[in-house]
This record gives C-alpha cells, structure tokens and sequence, in this order.
C-alpha cells in the first residue's frame, strides 16, 4: 500500500506471557475513545440490510512473514548514491493448534460483538451443512504469499474457524499470485465463486443477511520513518544534504487493512457488498519476545560492502535485518480474540 496506514490500538497488558489461557479474558486494558473508523465500502444497496443476520463464515490470514525494503536515494553532492534498508520478520512458537484456537476465539468474539451491537445472529449450522455437503471447506493452513506495494510483501497461512470444518473461500479473499504459489490458491478462486452463489441463494431463500469475516492478523509492524541530515562534503566529495531513513519493528497483533474485510449478502438475493478498513486496529505488546536473527555472514558481508562502497566514493550502503518473534501462544489466541471483537465492531459500523 502506498498510504501510511494509521494506528488504532489497545494495549494487552505484558503479563499475559505468565498468564493461563483459561485467565486471558480479563487482561486487555480498556483503549482510549476512538475516532470513527474510515470504511471502504463496495455496493452500498447490500449494505442495508436488517438486523437479523447470519455469520455463514470467519476465517483468519496468519501472517507468518513480513518484508518491507526501503530505498533512499542520494542526494547534494551524493546524488548518484543510494541507500538500502531492508527488514524480513518470521513469526515462530506456533502450532496448527494455536493457530486454530485463534481462528475459534475470533469467532466466538465475532459472534458476541455482533449480538452486543444490537443485531439478532441465527444459527449457521443450516448453512454450514449446505458448504460441506457441496465440498467448500478447504482444509486450513494453506500458505500465499501477496505483495503489498510499497516494497513490502507477506506471507499468510488461512485458517477456517472449526464451526466451519475448515477455511471457507469467498470472493477477494485469496488473491491468485504468480507462479506455482499462484496455481496451487486457483481452487480457492474457483470454490469461492460457487460459495458466493450458494450465499446469495441462502440469504434470499430465508429472508436473512449472510455475513463473511476475513481478519488478516499481523503479528509484527513494521513503520518506515523518512528524515534528511547534512555532512560535511570530504575529499571525494561525499556529503551535502543526503536523505535518511529507518525502520523500526514493533511486536503486537494488529489487522491488516489490505486483506481484512466483510463480506454483506443482503436478504433480497443481489449482488454481494464489502466493508474494508482504511485504519489498522491492533493489540499493542504482550504477543511474544523479537529477537535479532541474522547470521554474522549477512552482517560481515553487509558491513564489508558499506565500508568499500565509503573508500570508493559512491556512498552506497546496504543494511537488512532478519527478526524472527518467537510468539507466547496463549497470549496470541487472547489478542486475537480481542482483535476480532474490535474488527467486527467497526465493520459493521458500515452497516445501515
């Protein structure tokens, strides 16, 4: 993404790393008063529906790893220079299990937040019948990789939510990328079209609108910073005002705006319509230690580059740094939890 994405964010107190999961429930701290979240909304004739609905699908996009490279061209007198920075993060500590005990705690969230604002939530199970008997439900754990603009890209497992059976694909919820990453999620995109019809049939059959939640949780931010700085020009001429920048890693669950969405099937049958956020809403802290993991090769190398590159005059400097966050899982099912609750709540804020 181009933008800067803003930061909306509760803070999950860093005892959860001691804590049970059984005594998760009580830990996260209550947020700040919130400005009102920015919606992205596609076919706003679905969006006003009733409020009896229906939650026919929840699924999470684990992201397991982020990389965002920056390149700061020189300028002044370096201006044929440039910088490179680069960070890759790989989230580790987590097994299938922890990632379905998440997707289940974001359902059950889902489920109570949309019943605390007012709306009357039906049985899925009906519909849930009708997707495994038509063979919809994917096994989850299934990986892509996505670019994300901006030199940034991820990587994320999908997981279903176990009231479903599995990940249930809808529509924009698995872009195809290239190569055999990009064949192997081509199931996915022809499944999601069939279930896109077999909600438009459900929701108009029984007078009820059929929601679909797709949370992207992000386990680590990455945030670019941009500056300038003046040096004094030496003997090759290197200096003048250059261009600076850096970027810091902070741990923490949050919700990814490129991929995040809800998905509006309204009662009369038409079309589908979508509720996407501009804003990031996170949990802040408490999901795990980062640790520095990059091999003393990449470093001497990287450090020998920079230190020629200075003695040759093209003031050329390269710097990547590989983190990896090993992940507390009891406090990651307990942020994500939170997390979808929160999510949930401001998606269907576009609700009318």
């Amino acid at each position: 993404m181009n933008q800067p994405v803003s930061i909306d964010r509760r803070r999950l107190i860093a005892c959860a790393l001691a804590a049970t999961t059984a005594g998760l429930s009580g830990i996260l701290m209550p947020g700040p008063a919130r400005a009102q979240n920015r919606l992205r909304t596609t076919n706003a004739e679905a969006l006003a529906g009733g409020k009896r609905v229906l939650l026919g699908n929840l699924a999470l996009a684990c992201l397991t790893d982020r990389r965002r490279q920056m390149l700061i061209e020189g300028s002044g007198r370096r201006a044929g220079a440039a910088s490179s920075n680069s960070v890759q993060t790989t989230l580790a500590g987590l097994t299938e299990a922890d990632y379905q005990a998440a997707a289940d705690a974001a359902h059950a969230a889902a489920l109570d937040s949309l019943a605390a604002q007012g709306f009357e939530v039906l049985d899925a199970s009906p519909l849930v019948a009708l997707l495994k008997s038509k063979g919809l439900v994917k096994a989850s754990g299934a990986e892509f990789s996505f670019a994300e603009g901006n030199r940034q890209s991820s990587k994320a497992a999908l997981v279903g939510a176990s009231a479903y059976g599995g990940f249930v694909p809808m529509p924009n919820w698995t872009p195809a990328g290239g190569g055999l990453a990009g064949l192997a999620m081509m199931g996915n995109v022809t499944a999601a079209i069939e279930v896109d019809t077999l909600f438009r049939q459900f929701a108009r059959d029984n007078g009820v609108t059929v929601l679909g939640v797709f949370l992207a949780v992000s386990p680590v931010r990455i945030e670019a910073s941009f500056g300038s700085d003046w040096r004094v020009p030496d003997a090759f001429g290197r200096g003048g005002q250059t261009r600076t920048g850096t970027l810091t890693t902070e741990t923490g669950l949050s919700s990814h705006p490129l991929l995040t969405r809800m998905t509006v099937y309204p009662t009369g049958g038409g079309a589908a319509g979508e509720i996407a956020l501009d804003d990031e809403i996170g949990i802040q802290g408490g999901v795990g230690t980062l640790a520095d993991t990059s091999s003393d090769v990449v470093k001497g190398v990287q450090a020998l580059g920079n230190v020629l590159s200075m003695f040759g005059g093209s003031g050329r400097s390269s710097n990547t740094t590989n983190y990896t966050l090993n992940a507390d899982p009891a406090a990651y099912v307990a942020g994500t939890r939170a997390l979808s609750g929160d999510v949930v709540k401001a998606l269907a804020g576009g609700l009318s």
